[in-house]
């Protein structure tokens, strides 16, 4: 199969200054491509192939290029990356905070709901790769999945994922970011067929921030959570417990 016309963004995509650590908060899940494609940290963009690959579903900024480059700038190699419909599961906001001050996303079971979600394909090494960056077994647990239905979104990839392949998933240690007791879902990641409220990463954040922070002014509380990782944990803590 070939590449899509979004690879050559993923070779050029500029990254910001990692002192701006309002922006990026705020600006999770990141931009991402809403076709299937190929991100690469070399010079030469292989065609699209997930042969020998586990595919891993890219619930918040995992599948935006800008991310990954954080991520894996240092491991020379490719990540095909496509989008499939997720079937009686939403995205949601867990209750803990990144160490750039963001609100990251988990994994919700809700029947009759469909989530429009990325996968990655990784190998080895990259699956390894992404273990650390989201903190397994701290943060999160990594949980390979054999009965959730997906269905790839677009022509020829509808068949891709052979019927006996299990999806691999990072669930939040954390549970989900609650209001009025219900989960909240992440608003940039489109769904249906469920009432459960959304919110923007920005409101989302002013949310948690009256709960574990509400002296503090909102800019400033983005700061101190990037800057002290006691202060980070501390009001992971309490949000959990809310």
């Amino acid at each position: 199969m070939g590449s899509s016309s979004d690879e050559g963004d993923t070779r050029t995509a500029e990254l910001p200054p990692e002192s701006a650590s309002l922006p990026r908060a705020v600006d999770y899940p990141f931009l991402a491509p809403l076709e299937r494609y190929v991100f690469a940290t070399t010079e030469v963009l292989p065609a699209f192939s997930i042969e020998a690959r586990k595919p891993v579903l890219a619930l918040g900024s995992n599948a935006a290029p800008q991310q990954l480059r954080r991520k894996f700038a240092a491991i020379p190699g490719h990540i095909p990356i496509s989008r499939a419909v997720l079937f009686d599961h939403v995205v949601v906001y867990s209750a803990h905070f990144t160490r750039y001050g963001a609100l990251p996303a988990t994994l919700h079971a809700h029947p009759g709901a469909i989530a429009f979600v990325a996968i990655t394909w990784l190998d080895e090494r990259q699956l390894a790769r992404m273990h650390e960056t989201e903190s397994v077994g701290i943060n999160y647990d990594y949980r390979e999945i054999a009965d959730v239905r997906l269905e790839h979104d677009g022509g020829q990839d509808d068949a891709i994922i052979p019927a006996d392949v299990r999806v691999g998933a990072y669930v939040s240690r954390y549970g989900p970011l609650l209001h009025q007791e219900r989960p909240i879902r992440l608003a940039e990641t489109a769904s249906s067929g469920c009432p459960l409220p959304a919110l923007t990463q920005p409101a989302a954040l002013r949310v948690a921030q009256r709960r574990v922070a509400p002296d503090l002014a909102f800019g400033d509380f983005l700061e101190r959570l990037t800057a002290d990782e006691a202060f980070r944990r501390d009001c992971s803590s309490r949000l959990r417990a809310h």
